[in-house]
């Protein structure tokens, strides 16, 4: 397929809003009103999505988007020590908590480090740019950092949650 059919695809508000209330668990109509067009519309276009295997349906009106497909396939690992600044990490942990590419943030025991923080973006060019404005938010806030470690994934082989108790 033309890359930049897809490109175009992605880029059209109504597909990309589509894909976003996908990803926070929206209903069709949830989604449709929140466009302000009708449901058969949604569904009319979520089934170009689904051609394009964007989308795809795991069961009857329960949607899943391929992350790697839309283009969010970098998957970084930041680890962070903060030796003796408990109320440095709560603030930082607050921040963290609101920044969209942030998919998780745990606070460990058992290691010289004190937060391990998982992020999604959609390349390496935007991995450096976040990371360039996190820094600076770093500075800005006075929060001293004693080591930083970031890895970025190169291959994704599974991008799975788990599914049983």
């Amino acid at each position: 397929m033309d890359e930049n059919f897809q490109k175009h695809e992605l880029n059209d508000p109504v597909n990309r809003r589509i894909i976003e209330g996908i990803i926070n668990g929206q209903t069709l109509e949830e989604i449709a009103d929140s466009l302000g067009i009708a449901v058969r519309t949604v569904q009319n276009r979520m089934k170009v999505l689904e051609s394009r295997e964007y989308i795809r349906e795991v069961k009857k009106g329960v949607w899943q988007v391929d992350y790697q497909r839309i283009g969010l396939d970098t998957i970084g690992v930041v680890l962070i020590s903060m030796k003796n600044d408990r109320e440095g990490m709560r603030r930082l942990i607050d921040h963290l908590k609101r920044l969209d590419y942030v998919e998780n943030v745990f606070e460990i025991v058992g290691s010289e480090y004190d937060l391990c923080i998982i992020v999604r973006f959609s390349g390496l060019e935007e991995a450096m740019d976040e990371n360039d404005k996190f820094i600076s938010w770093l500075n800005r806030n006075g929060i001293r950092v004693d080591e930083f470690k970031a890895f970025i994934s190169g291959r994704t082989h599974k991008d799975h949650r788990r599914t049983r108790l």
